[in-house]
């Protein structure tokens, strides 16, 4: 059959790029990025422009988990295909350069680490609508390392978080890529729980507290009670002189 051409981007003589997928790993081997899929014979006769097109009006559900060294880092969530070369990932955005990508988006539920008692996740069921043409979200992430012991001394290594928000509205892929960005940093700071239970001696010290209470109300409430008689009684006296 004929051969592909693979655009310039052949590492010997005489190799063949017969789909849209091997011309992307041939100029992802060079390094370079593909500007225009429209333009490749190949991927125009696929009808990728089209498929990518009447994909960006789709809508998609993600779960799962994520394993993630003890350092900084990032994972985000945005149109284009898993490239290994970030300037290649760049490049397979640009098919929805002049198109509508709404990154409107509801998070369900997002934790590091080990449940414990008592979490609190601050993006469980935040969402964000927007209608701008192309906009990007990001999340940054202040992770907390925390134990926490229980009553039978096991202790569970986990992590609690506090995060912050930006919006940002995009003028093309000029300012960044639209999608959804989450940004993690760990605290040098360590957080930790122990589950407790009062001494008797605790909870005699709060009944007494409670008894004694009583007897003070009951005290103020009675000399209210007294005077009030005796102011009557003396007004009565008085009237009756």
């Amino acid at each position: 059959g004929e051969c592909g051409s693979c655009y310039g981007a052949e590492e010997a003589p005489g190799d063949c790029c017969d789909t849209c997928d091997e011309v992307r790993d041939a100029y992802r081997k060079k390094g370079w990025a593909m500007m225009d899929t429209n333009a490749v014979a190949q991927c125009k006769e696929e009808g990728e422009m089209t498929n990518e097109q009447q994909k960006n009006s789709e809508g998609c559900t993600i779960h799962g988990t994520l394993g993630v060294n003890k350092v900084a880092g990032n994972f985000h969530f945005a149109p284009g295909k898993g490239l290994n070369s970030v300037a290649i990932s760049l490049a397979g955005l640009i098919t929805f350069q002049r198109t509508d990508y709404n990154v409107s988006h509801t998070i369900n539920h997002l934790s590091f680490g080990k449940v414990y008692p008592g979490r609190s996740n601050p993006l469980d069921l935040v969402t964000a609508t927007n209608s701008d043409r192309a906009s990007m979200y990001q999340y940054f992430i202040k992770v907390v390392p925390t134990k926490y012991q229980h009553l039978n001394k096991t202790v569970v290594d986990t992590y609690q978080f506090s995060t912050t928000e930006n919006y940002r509205k995009l003028d093309g892929f000029q300012r960044g890529l639209p999608g959804v960005f989450f940004f993690y940093d760990l605290s040098p700071i360590m957080v930790t729980f122990k589950e407790q239970r009062n001494s008797f001696l605790h909870f005699l010290t709060g009944v007494c507290a409670i008894v004694g209470g009583i007897f003070t109300v009951a005290g103020l409430i009675d000399s209210t009670v007294y005077e009030g008689q005796k102011m009557a009684a003396k007004m009565r006296m008085g009237k009756q002189s």
